[in-house]
């Protein structure tokens, strides 16, 4: 039988959506999805296209530099020799890329970025050379006019410094050929160490301001080693025009700068890549999600933001991206603003909606908050990482609360079926799989700290006089838990990270949950014995019903306790 085809399906869905809008069983809204089609996806990872990639990069660079390179340079009157000079600096680079950033190896968007970048630094390089060769400025200023750290610069602001050290390493081997000989080797010198300084100043930046610094730092590294290769002469008589030419190094690093940050919007746009500055203007809080958040839902709010603070604090401990730990988790529970009153810190143990659903239909609604949330962010044009957060921070994990909920009330029923007071088919059917959410599992290390610091951050406020060991053995528990079920399998994760990221999570809980010692004068209120101490018992006393015990969190799926262990999450 041959399979309908998109059309076919996509009729016969559109008539059942109608059966059910005109029977009043569907709104007639379809839920948002990541929509990617089969033949983008299979271009972002082909090993065709990776092969077109490098070979057309090889192609482009080896002509450039044949018909562009000064009279005198490497090999100049051997072709052959030059041909295979370049084509032996190519292969190192694919083995290189290869070999040190795999990672990116498996994006072609990525390749395409870098290889990009190399080749139209090459072409910035040549392009400095023409005032020189029209004889606009004077042969000394030759050296100081190209923009060195252009590629470096912006790829360790897209990538990260190891990508921009890697950038800077073959910008400087491959330009050299396109100088003359004798100072193919202070070009190279030159062209590493402004690369070099470029990525070292451009790494975590926090503000775009800063980024003009570091092109104005560079510009002054460049021209102290141009003097210090020769490229500037130290000439007392002739200062001023020594002078003009450090100068213009420093402006040639301004204007580096200025290029740069401008065409960073553009570049996140069309490679899909978020650097720090765009993380940074996601974590501001007058985001209209975030302040819908602060009226409509306080408490997820509040619980945002703790989670933001434990995944900072622990990102920075192992080395993984503090500023998109803390974007992605002000957003990962932005789905419970469809329905805030479901969910325990925004709303009171006595008024407890919960208490009129069966556990099942308790746990569709928790599962709704994450498809709920991915609605919103697509609809609000948030990034593919925060979204990606937004689908794993729970993983696959089980809403413990609701599922023990359900074993009880099965347990009840098959006793009354002992009894003779009910019968069989009675017995509800209680799966596992109905009360686990869908997943993905966290498959970054950032969004594996994010579903961490949300379990610790929430299983916290159940703890009864929080001290330091009660914390530090409930920060264990729920690791362990989260190992033992698979929630950390498809994150890079060592055992040496979930360490720090425990330790990182002890002592910033530490911080916030302190006992403050009451100031002198405060009026202070002795426990006597026979005093209501428990929740249920101060209900009674006040004459309010007392729930069903389900007044812990109700929005935590592998993070609310087991009847047996109140710390196991």
């Amino acid at each position: 039988m041959v399979p309908p085809q998109d059309h076919e399906v996509n009729i016969f869905d559109f008539y059942s959506r109608l059966k059910l809008e005109q029977q009043g069983l569907s709104s007639g809204k379809r839920r948002r999805k990541v929509r990617e089609t089969g033949f983008l996806v299979d271009l972002e990872d082909a090993l065709w296209a990776k092969a077109a990639l490098f070979a057309t990069f090889s192609v482009a660079t080896i002509l450039f530099i044949l018909l562009a390179r000064e009279n005198g340079a490497l090999f100049f009157h051997s072709g052959f020799q030059s041909v295979l000079l370049i084509g032996s600096i190519i292969g190192t680079l694919v083995i290189q890329f290869l070999v040190s950033h795999s990672a990116a190896f498996v994006s072609n968007r990525r390749i395409l970025l870098t290889l990009a970048a190399i080749f139209l630094h090459l072409v910035l390089v040549k392009l400095a050379f023409a005032p020189v060769e029209s004889e606009v400025l004077t042969e000394e200023f030759r050296y100081v006019l190209p923009a060195y750290a252009m590629a470096p610069m912006a790829i360790s602001l897209l990538l990260g410094r190891s990508h921009g050290t890697f950038v800077a390493l073959y910008v400087s081997l491959l330009g050299a050929l396109l100088v003359s000989a004798d100072q193919a080797f202070k070009f190279a010198v030159l062209s590493l160490v402004s690369g070099f300084v470029a990525v070292y100043l451009t790494n975590q930046l926090r503000r775009r301001s800063s980024l003009i610094v570091a092109g104005m730092l560079v510009g002054l590294a460049t021209g102290f080693m141009a003097m210090a290769t020769g490229q500037i002469v130290i000439d007392l008589a002739g200062w001023r025009e020594m002078a003009l030419q450090f100068f213009t190094a420093v402006l040639v690093g301004l204007g580096t700068a200025m290029v740069v940050s401008g065409a960073l919007p553009f570049l996140e746009s069309w490679f899909r890549i978020t650097t720090v500055f765009a993380w940074l203007e996601l974590s501001d809080l007058n985001h209209p999600l975030l302040r819908q958040m602060n009226y409509e839902a306080p408490g997820t709010h509040h619980h945002s933001l703790m989670v933001a603070q434990l995944a900072e604090r622990a990102a920075e401990a192992i080395g993984a991206n503090p500023t998109m730990c803390r974007a992605c988790a002000y957003f990962h529970d932005i789905g419970k603003l469809n329905k805030p009153q479901y969910f325990i810190e925004n709303t009171s143990p006595a008024d407890n909606p919960h208490d009129e659903l069966t556990p099942t239909m308790s746990a569709l609604v928790l599962v709704a908050h994450v498809k709920d949330g991915v609605d919103l962010a697509l609809k609000n044009g948030l990034n593919k990482e925060i979204i990606s957060v937004i689908r794993e921070h729970h993983g696959t994990s089980v809403i413990q609360f609701f599922y023990h909920r359900a074993m009880e009330q099965k347990s009840r029923i098959e006793a009354l079926v002992a009894e003779g007071k009910a019968a069989d088919e009675d017995i509800p059917i209680v799966q596992e799989s109905d009360f686990r959410y869908p997943g993905p599992k966290p498959k970054t290390r950032e969004s594996a700290i994010i579903s961490l610091a949300d379990a610790v951050e929430s299983t916290s406020r159940s703890l009864a006089k929080p001290t330091p060991t009660k914390i530090a053995q409930m920060i264990s528990d729920i690791t362990e838990k989260k190992l033992s079920d698979g929630q950390l399998d498809d994150c890079d994760l060592t055992l040496g990270d979930l360490t720090k990221i425990r330790r990182s999570f002890h002592s910033t809980l530490c911080s916030a949950m302190h006992n403050r010692v009451p100031y002198p004068g405060e009026p202070t209120i002795k426990k006597k014995r026979g005093d209501l101490d428990k929740p249920r018992d101060r209900e009674k006393s006040l004459g309010v019903k007392s729930p069903v015990p389900s007044s812990k969190p109700l929005d935590q799926a592998a993070k609310l306790p087991a009847p047996s262990n109140p710390l196991n999450s």
